[in-house]
C-alpha cells in the first residue's frame, strides 16, 4: 500500500483522539488501531515496538492521574479530568505505535520534496528509534542471560539501559557515516521511482478522511459529547453514528493485509 494512505491514516486516527475525551470513543480508536496492527504490521523489529507505546501510554495515565493529588484541591472532577486527559495521550501514542508498526520509514522519506528532505529524514529516523531500541534490549538482555547477569530486578535495569544507549549510539554513528559516504547535505540525492496510488491505498485515505470530516462536524454542532463534562461530573453519552464510523479506519485490514508471520 502507498505510504502516504498510512499517513494520511495516522493523521486522521491522531486528530480524532485529540478532538475528544470521550472515553468510549477513544477507547474504541484504542481498539481499532489494535486491530489495524494486528491484521497489518511489518514483519521485523517494528512488529514488537506497539508495546513500548502501550507502556508508555498506560505510564501516561498513571501520572497524569497522579499529578491531580499533588494540588490542594482534589475532587473526583480533578481526576476523572486527569484521567480522560491521560487515555487521550494513551491512544495517541497507541496509533502512532501502529503507525509506526505498518509504516516504512524509508519509503515515507521518499515522498517528501527535495526542500523538506532534511525534516522528512529526521521524522523518518524518528519512526526507526523504537523498533531499533527494542531490538538492541533484546539483544543485550539474551548477551546478559548467557554471561549468568539477571536483570528482572528495578536495581539491575542500569545494567540494560547503558548498554541499550551505546549501541543506540554507535548505530546512529553508523548511520550518520553512511549518509556521509553517500553525500547527502552537499546536494546529491538519489532518485526514487514514484509509488503508485492503488485501489487499496484509495480505500485507506478515504475512509480516514470520512471518519475525520464526521468527527469534525460532530464537534462543530455538539454531537456526541466529544468533550465530556467533568465539572460537575456526569456520565458521558455516547453516539452509536461516531462509534460506527470509527470503522472506516479499519479499512487497512481489508485492503492491505500483512503476510502471515
Amino acid at each position: 500500500m502507498h505510504q502516504g494512505a498510512w499517513l494520511l491514516w495516522a493523521t486522521a486516527a491522531g486528530l480524532v483522539a485529540i478532538s475528544t475525551t470521550n472515553p468510549f470513543y477513544l477507547l474504541a480508536l484504542v481498539g481499532v488501531a489494535l486491530l489495524v496492527h494486528a491484521a497489518c504490521a511489518r514483519p521485523g523489529p517494528a512488529l514488537r515496538s506497539l508495546k513500548v507505546f502501550v507502556a508508555f501510554g498506560l505510564i501516561t495515565i498513571v501520572t497524569r492521574t497522579g499529578l491531580t493529588f499533588l494540588s490542594p484541591p482534589v475532587s473526583a472532577s480533578s481526576v476523572v479530568t486527569g484521567l480522560l486527559e491521560g487515555l487521550r495521550l494513551a491512544t495517541l501514542l497507541t496509533v502512532f505505535g501502529t503507525f509506526n508498526a505498518v509504516s516504512d520509514p524509508s519509503a515515507i522519506l521518499k515522498l517528501a520534496p527535495r526542500r523538506f528532505h532534511e525534516a522528512s529524514l529526521a521524522a523518518a529516523l524518528a519512526l526507526s528509534i523504537a523498533p531499533r531500541t527494542v531490538v538492541a534490549a533484546g539483544e543485550v538482555r539474551e548477551a546478559q542471560r548467557m554471561r549468568g547477569i539477571h536483570v528482572s530486578r528495578l536495581r539491575m535495569l542500569p545494567a540494560l539501559a547503558v548498554p541499550v544507549l551505546e549501541t543506540g549510539m554507535e548505530q546512529a554513528m553508523a548511520l550518520a557515516e553512511s549518509m556521509d559516504a553517500r553525500g547527502h547535505g552537499r546536494g546529491r540525492r538519489s532518485r526514487y521511482r514514484t509509488q503508485r496510488w492503488d485501489r487499496g491505498s484509495l480505500a485507506v485515505s478515504l475512509g480516514a478522511a470520512l471518519a475525520l470530516a464526521v468527527f469534525v462536524i460532530a464537534g462543530r454542532i455538539g454531537h456526541g459529547d466529544l468533550s465530556v463534562s467533568t465539572y460537575p461530573l456526569v456520565w458521558p453519552d455516547v453516539s452509536v453514528v461516531l462509534v460506527g464510523i470509527l470503522l472506516a479506519l479499519c479499512v487497512p485490514v481489508a485492503v492491505d493485509p500483512a503476510p502471515q508471520r
